[in-house]
């Protein structure tokens, strides 16, 4: 269905994704140039024919030496739907995948026949990431949803009840503890048996973070590690700018996430998309440094002259990055309206290291949301940029989604 993606777009005000093949920019964008994706598809011919079709909605040439293309009526159960035969076919390709390429870092289903179990089937046998329309569809309800660790429903007692006894831990070790050095949070044994862990750069910055915060503990349903890169201020991160010291310092830090078994390395400030390609030059880790990185995802799902909001928490640090995030996003247009929320009554605290007063903060977030809303009635969606910006998601979208609710 790519080949309507451009024209169902134009007939609704709804994000449209007919294809899995949306994932690819984010996808290759978040792994060095020299890794490679497999591109599992129905037919060879019919994707050959959307060549074109892609390069124009992606600017992602199917040519290239770094996309493999594998056919799947060569895997055994695949016409027949036996999903047990299919399943054991299409592991076997996978890995022979692997061992013809093995420089291919993801898989990416892009036949939809290909039931969801088999997603999971490859990424156990191949310890790599597997995308598919499923895992694309959930990236937009989710982003619909409220958080069950730390939105607006979270203080239910359905909420993740482990995430209360990471809190609990936190306070006993002490905040300063956490947030200094490199240190693991560790989910219960039902959850860490799923085998993934996150590894979070951190700047050298010491600040109680609010839940939902990508230093705060609860913020996740999985193992993750951290490190503090020394000498890596927010002012640098803003820079993008590193002395050769910090930058050392830097690589020294994937390297030590490696070590800890990571399955995908992050940041913990959004501007750190400035550093997004020397981390991904210098590890075969996923890297998504910034949510900045799914950009290309959401730019093609709204039609051209639609809008994306971006929140941050300054503005004019944000706008030096124009160029950089139109080059990852393969756009030459400019999709973006930046927000900058540094004037939003207590959330100053984000630029001077302290803790930021998340029930102060909340109204002055909507309200900033609501004012962009009505000033640009273009704007189909609102990015996080700022990683202490998540806690006010829900409310965003509670008080700015459907409709008129109620007041704050």
């Amino acid at each position: 269905m790519m080949v309507f993606q451009h024209v169902a777009r134009k007939k609704t005000k709804l994000p449209v994704i007919l294809s899995a093949l949306h994932l690819l920019p984010t996808v290759t964008g978040s792994h060095s140039h020299d890794a490679q994706v497999a591109v599992f598809t129905e037919h060879r011919g019919a994707l050959e024919v959307m060549k074109k079709l892609v390069h124009e909605e992606y600017g992602i040439d199917l040519e290239d030496s770094r996309y493999i293309i594998v056919d799947c009526t060569e895997i055994p159960g695949f016409a027949t739907h036996d999903d047990a035969e299919m399943e054991a076919g299409l592991v076997a390709r996978a890995q022979r995948v692997l061992q013809e390429h093995p420089e291919v870092r993801a898989f990416l289903l892009e036949s939809t026949r290909l039931p969801r179990h088999l997603a999971h089937a490859v990424r156990k046998a191949t310890a790599r990431p597997v995308f598919d329309a499923h895992l694309l569809c959930d990236f937009y309800i989710d982003s619909h949803m409220d958080n069950p660790r730390f939105g607006k429903k979270s203080h239910e007692p359905k909420a993740k009840p482990w995430v209360s006894r990471l809190a609990s831990w936190a306070k006993k070790v002490g905040m300063k503890a956490y947030t200094s050095w490199e240190h693991a949070i560790k989910p219960p044994k039902a959850v860490a048996a799923v085998g993934v862990k996150l590894g979070v750069i951190r700047l050298d910055y010491h600040y109680p973070p609010a839940r939902g915060d990508v230093d705060h503990p609860g913020s996740y349903g999985y193992e993750v590690h951290y490190h503090m890169v020394e000498g890596l201020t927010f002012e640098m991160c803003q820079s993008g700018k590193l002395t050769p010291e910090v930058e050392a310092a830097f690589l020294h830090g994937l390297r030590t996430l490696e070590s800890k078994g990571v399955s995908v390395i992050t940041g913990d400030c959004g501007f750190m998309m400035w550093l997004q390609e020397l981390a991904r030059k210098n590890t075969k880790l996923p890297v998504i440094m910034s949510s900045l990185v799914t950009l290309p995802v959401l730019t093609s799902s709204y039609h051209h002259g639609e809008k994306i909001a971006i929140f941050t928490a300054n503005g004019q640090s944000l706008l030096t990055m124009e160029e950089l995030i139109k080059k990852e996003c393969r756009k030459e247009e400019q999709p973006f309206i930046f927000v900058g929320c540094e004037e939003v009554p207590g959330f100053e605290a984000v630029a001077l290291g302290q803790k930021v007063d998340v029930k102060k903060v909340t109204p002055g977030i909507v309200e900033k949301a609501k004012q962009v809303l009505r000033a640009h009635p273009q704007v189909r969606a609102i990015l996080m940029e700022c990683t202490e910006l998540p806690p006010y998601s829900d409310a965003v979208r509670y008080f700015c989604g459907h409709g008129e609710k109620m007041k704050l």
